[in-house]
């Protein structure tokens, strides 16, 4: 270090005060030149340290966020340290929503913020009519390739149970066929989006009803479970049996991530306009590419996914009027957040 220290003076000896003055300008313009594009640019930029505090933060984060960025962040919850994408939607001064993505840079992260109110607005019912007819040529594609076979399937057995009507393994069988069937059912029925039944509700509740589910394969795949959810959390409107399609989605996959076993955090706290759940894992993570896809239909993590369960939740949650995101880190775990609108949003008096 002395080394380098003393071949920088000597190369500034070497250098009179014109030529001190010609590098100084010129650093100067770059770092002028820097700080106006930033400050120009329309999108929003953070800068966080390791502690998460803003060191950085140009005037259009002022602008989407409403306030003051450091009063946002308290409600942001923004990963230090971790590459994230979410939406977040805002209702202060006017309703818009902001797509929020998260770099580490070796120590800071950098946080941008975007306002893709309009985006949306603009290509929601495309996007909606595109997916939905993909959606529907996979569903009749599932059907001709499995409904046909397992009905000529169960016709057999029917013959077979009128020759053998004592045969257990006979009647094991067309149980079983009858089962895949409603699987089949169900699997097609939740590609076709259905009007919801909403109901004033916690949304603990339909998360705690998977839970009862999945107890006995959460033990057998050595999952320790803890939750941690706030006392009176409040009530928001939900439809119970699609939030439980939601959660159980989410759970399994959490499941299938952990091969060796794993721990499973589940929590619920609530803020002045929503409540919400989250689902981390200690499973296997995944990186930015796979993050950035994320609730996108034919992109999967598994080998044999399909990439609809994760569309199929979003599409839940937002017609809820609500949000999910996910953070997660390769070979780490990752986390699933779902947020509802609270029934009666809290109002807080503003300190004068």
């Amino acid at each position: 270090m002395d080394n380098f220290f003393k071949s920088v003076r000597k190369h500034i000896d070497r250098l009179d005060i014109n030529q001190l003055r010609g590098q100084y300008a010129r650093a100067l313009e770059e770092v002028v030149f820097l700080d106006t594009l930033i400050s120009t640019i329309a999108q929003g930029i953070l800068v966080l340290n390791e502690q998460g505090e803003i060191v950085r933060a140009n005037p259009a984060a002022h602008t989407l966020l409403g306030m003051a960025p450091a009063d946002a962040l308290r409600y942001l919850k923004i990963p230090v340290g971790r590459a994230s994408k979410s939406e977040i939607t805002l209702t202060y001064p006017d309703t818009r929503t902001l797509e929020v993505q998260t770099q580490p840079m070796h120590g800071p992260t950098l946080v941008l913020l975007r306002d893709i109110t309009a985006e949306k607005a603009r290509t929601n019912a495309e996007l909606r009519a595109g997916a939905s007819h993909a959606i529907h040529d996979l569903a009749r594609s599932v059907a001709h390739e499995i409904g046909n076979p397992l009905n000529a399937i169960s016709l057999n057995l029917q013959l077979l149970a009128r020759d053998y009507p004592t045969n257990e393994s006979i009647a094991e069988c067309r149980r079983q066929v009858k089962r895949l069937d409603g699987i089949i059912r169900d699997f097609l029925q939740a590609l076709r989006p259905t009007k919801l039944a909403l109901t004033a509700g916690s949304l603990v509740e339909p998360l705690q009803n998977c839970l009862e589910t999945l107890k006995n394969e959460l033990k057998e795949r050595k999952i320790t479970v803890r939750t941690d959810f706030a006392r009176s959390l409040p009530m928001v409107a939900l439809d119970k049996n699609q939030m439980e399609q939601v959660f159980f989605n989410l759970l399994k996959n959490a499941l299938e991530a952990m091969k060796e076993g794993g721990h499973l955090t589940l929590s619920a706290e609530a803020d002045d306009t929503s409540v919400s759940v989250s689902i981390q894992d200690t499973g296997c993570g995944m990186g930015k590419e796979q993050i950035a896809h994320l609730f996108e239909p034919y992109r999967s993590t598994k080998t044999n996914g399909h990439g609809l369960g994760l569309m199929i939740c979003s599409r839940i949650v937002h017609d809820h009027g609500g949000s999910i995101s996910a953070e997660s880190v390769k070979n780490a775990g990752t986390t699933f957040t779902v947020k509802l609108p609270r029934l009666e949003p809290r109002v807080r008096q503003l300190e004068s």
